[in-house]
């Protein structure tokens, strides 16, 4: 699933370069966004503000040089897991073929035409004509005794895709919601979210002077469907995203103009997305942001210093990086990664710990204080791990497989295994004016199949 996670990550830079304008008076009132209602339902306009904090942290500066740096080594322990783990398997679902609404023969034509070089189309649209695109498992959610599994055909855009359910123990999926554009200017993005028993996804519509764009709520039990945001402005685009704790995130930005980026937070108690407060993003150039436990963290690159600072509600640290991404932070504790060793910043102890753990993997969640790593790619085989970060103490949970997507979950960790499955389609080639070719029109499409879906809890 690296494509999910490459812009997941773009995602968070995205909103952390902008979070300095959250707390601000917006230059623009917001767009409406509604109350939980029906689709196609009356909006009311409402200004929601999320909560203030009542008590602020105690804010703390520290210095590279205030902590005790120790070289800690992974000790692999041949002793069973102080976690359960559990999946189900969906390697043998065989979810079906569509025909996508751009190879359908009354717009095959114009829609693959549209896309030219030198005057020449890239692609040969008579090969598309009624041509089926493969349903693959792109996003799996396991919730109340059931697992949910978001199926894709993904061409050129997302013009169709299902949700399907199946009892824990592997039984054969059934289809619950069904999605197909009537036309090629209608599409929906492939990134979807589960949370809190709902599917998450957003929607968009292309007209000559209307842009509709919303994000839509589909509940997994009642199967009931809700917009809880509409815009039509051309102007304004929208991304959806999740934080590390798995929130919804909604950032609208502005194509054109300049005005300020918003955020909003879906809020399961209201049904609805209400805006951020209260965030301010530090001076600097932000690297890296993640959302933990209600608290914005970046890793920031101070204008003429070579090395990053952590900063956040409760501290700025000083830290030894000079590339890298942050792993976890909260009050007590800090994992940053810099793709080859774990830095670990004990506020309590005031101990910075540092591990190689580039064998490991760079996929990596945070649970009840146990860090879960694995995942070097598809060309390895290789364990999940779960490790007490402090101590190094490392469990092999499940066998060398490919998996993917370690993250954390309300009640543990959850991660894919994964197979490749890779897609043709083929085009023609374009040839200078000597008549050589330079540029094959051939599509490949190369998918991450998700045959098992693993949670982890701790024992």
């Amino acid at each position: 699933m690296d494509k999910r996670k490459l812009r997941a990550f773009a995602a968070a830079l995205v909103i952390a370069s902008v979070s300095a304008n959250v707390g601000c008076e917006d230059k623009k009132k917001p767009q409406p966004v509604p109350k939980e209602s029906e689709t196609g339902g009356d909006y009311r306009e409402e200004n929601s503000e999320a909560s203030e904090v009542t008590e602020k942290p105690v804010f703390r500066e520290f210095a590279e040089s205030d902590f005790k740096d120790i070289t800690l080594s992974v000790n692999m322990v041949d002793k069973e897991p102080p976690v359960e783990v559990s999946s189900v398997d969906i390697s043998g679902f065989d979810f079906g073929e569509k025909v996508p609404v751009c190879n359908k023969e009354e717009f095959v034509e114009d829609y693959y035409n549209k896309e030219q070089h030198n005057g020449q189309p890239l692609f040969r649209w008579q090969n598309f004509i009624n041509k089926p695109i493969k349903g693959v498992p792109y996003k799996c959610c396991i919730w109340n005794g059931k697992c949910y599994i978001y199926v894709l055909h993904d061409n050129f855009n997302i013009y169709d895709w299902e949700l399907y359910s199946c009892d824990m123990a592997g039984g054969k999926p059934e289809e619950i919601y069904s999605w197909s554009a009537e036309t090629p200017d209608e599409y929906c993005e492939s990134m979807s979210y589960f949370c809190d028993g709902a599917m998450f996804y957003t929607y968009f519509r292309k007209e000559e002077n209307d842009n509709l764009k919303q994000v839509k709520r589909f509940d997994l039990e009642t199967g009931k469907e809700t917009v809880i945001y509409e815009d039509r402005g051309i102007d304004v685009g929208i991304w959806l995203n999740e934080d590390y704790s798995g929130n919804i995130l909604l950032q609208e930005y502005h194509k054109v103009s300049h005005e300020d980026t918003v955020i909003y937070i879906y809020d399961s108690d209201k049904g609805e997305f209400v805006k951020e407060g209260g965030t301010e993003a530090p001076e600097g150039h932000i690297v890296a942001s993640d959302r933990f436990n209600g608290v914005y963290s970046y890793l920031v690159k101070p204008e003429g210093k070579r090395k990053y600072e952590l900063v956040n509600d409760y501290y700025r640290i000083g830290t030894a990086l000079t590339t890298g991404r942050i792993v976890y932070a909260d009050e007590k504790i800090a994992l940053l990664y810099n793709n080859v060793k774990l830095h670990i910043y004990n506020l309590e102890k005031m101990e910075h710990c540092v591990m190689d753990i580039s064998d490991m993997g760079n996929d990596m969640a945070v649970y009840n204080g146990m860090l879960f790593i694995g995942n070097r790619g598809n060309e390895f085989r290789m364990p999940v791990y779960c490790m007490i970060p402090e101590l190094g103490i490392t469990y092999p949970i499940v066998e060398d497989g490919t998996y993917s997507d370690i993250s954390p979950a309300p009640d543990g960790v959850t991660f894919y295994e994964t197979s490749q499955d890779v897609q043709e389609i083929n085009g023609y080639e374009i040839t200078d004016d000597n008549g050589v070719g330079f540029f094959a029109g051939s599509y490949s499409h190369s998918y991450d199949r998700i045959d098992k879906v693993y949670t982890v809890k701790m024992k």
